[in-house]
């Protein structure tokens, strides 16, 4: 049975009165030994299954009770009068059998009561015990579940001398630290600093020079590998810190290096291009940078319209019916346009306009600075005498643009 104990510093705390045995009244006393009686307590956040004190040089060893109720382990030993060693040991089954094995994954996963234990391997085909691996004795039954022994891991110890007294008392306080060792944690990869190429274009047979600076901050030596995207290219020293390189024929190539260090790398590259060699007093040859941009096509998928007459509707690019409700001659309307410019960048135009008069007031615009979808909306005062209007929606981006309207009567 596996007894857990909380504690944040992951300290046992193991107190010893120590004691002479008393004889019965009116009798002398006739032995020199004296009684070790111990309590540990405050123990350490692992599974202490057991405890055991062995004192030197009278070599005399116990294993401590465990009490649930009072959460702790105590014993007793007789000892020899005179200077003792007392020397504690927790043991665990954490990590074997409470641990990984048992309590975790492996065994109370895929082992225990996953697929292989609780499958074929627990209650399937042996004939030992059932299940050969966890009812029979060598694995789960012997020292894995109820072996006292050899399951188990010495995860905590300490010790300390006391001179045991006839006919007195003696108390000491014996700590008993963890010796497991913290946690491993995953290993800090190679850091480049820079990589510099001395030109980055140059001609057919031509040189450049290249390095990198890099460091591993746990001091694992670095190792580098320098390539090229051109087979035509070649490294002086294609496995040091600093190398050249010059290429055959004209291309544009990437210079990559590796950084590596145990399992970690890191890779930088660099372009370059190469021409070719002027012919007999020619030009020669240049390179072109070139950057693409991509202009979508602005998209006005509605309208929505509200004021006098006309609370609130939406008049959308799928909508079959592009006719507004009759408006007031002379009255204000909120009139906006929802648009997308499937963009980000561009110099977003958009305007409302309308073929009968009238006057338009920008309201707000949340298409100045994003594109995507956004809006943008008015106040149109209709005109005066009573007409028959188109209202018209316009957005263009460099060049590309597009165009929604609806119809309305003014009376």
């Amino acid at each position: 049975m596996l007894k857990r104990f909380e504690s944040a510093v992951g300290v046992l705390v193991m107190a010893l009165a120590l004691a002479a045995c008393q004889p019965p009244e009116g009798e002398q006393l006739q032995s020199n030994e004296g009684e070790a009686q111990m309590v540990v307590r405050g123990l350490s956040s692992y599974n202490i299954t057991r405890v055991v004190v062995t004192a030197r040089p009278a070599n005399v060893s116990k294993t401590l009770d465990y009490n649930p109720d009072t959460g702790a382990f105590s014993g007793r030993l007789l000892l020899p009068a005179g200077e003792q060693t007392l020397t504690a040991e927790g043991y665990s089954s954490y990590g074997v059998d409470g641990g990984s094995q048992d309590g975790g994954y492996p065994d109370g996963g895929s082992v225990d009561a996953g697929s292989s234990d609780g499958g074929y391997m627990d209650a399937g085909s042996s004939t030992e015990d059932g299940g050969w691996t966890d009812a029979g004795r060598p694995v789960d039954g012997g020292s894995f579940d109820g072996g006292p022994t050899t399951g188990d891991v010495l995860v905590a110890a300490g010790s300390a001398t006391v001179t045991v007294v006839a006919n007195s008392t003696t108390a000491v306080t014996l700590r008993i630290h963890d010796i497991t060792p913290p946690p491993p944690q995953g290993d800090i990869g190679p850091l480049i600093y820079s990589m510099t190429s001395s030109r980055s274009d140059l001609t057919v047979g031509a040189s450049t020079q290249l390095e990198v600076n890099a460091v591993d901050l746990d001091g694992d030596p670095l190792f580098y590998t320098w390539t090229s995207n051109c087979p035509s290219g070649t490294f002086t020293s294609p496995y040091a810190a600093t190398t050249s390189w010059s290429s055959s024929a004209p291309g544009v190539c990437k210079l990559s290096v590796t950084v590596s260090s145990r399992a970690q790398s890191v890779t930088e590259s660099v372009d370059v291009t190469v021409f070719s060699a002027p012919v007999d007093g020619g030009p020669g040859e240049g390179s072109v940078q070139v950057n693409g941009e991509y202009i979508a096509r602005p998209n006005i998928y509605g309208l929505y319209v509200t004021g006098p007459g006309v609370p609130g509707v939406g008049v959308s690019r799928s909508s079959p019916n592009a006719t507004l409700p009759n408006m007031q001659a002379g009255a204000m309307y909120f009139v906006e346009m929802q648009l997308d410019f499937g963009t980000r960048f561009g110099a977003f135009e958009k305007s409302l306009e309308s073929d009968c008069g009238g006057s338009w007031m920008l309201s707000w615009d949340s298409c100045a600075t994003n594109g995507y979808y956004c809006s943008v909306s008015y106040y149109w005062t209709a005109p005066a005498s009573g007409a028959v209007c188109k209202l018209t929606a316009r957005a263009a981006n460099s060049g590309l643009g597009d165009s929604f309207s609806v119809g309305v009567v003014v009376k």
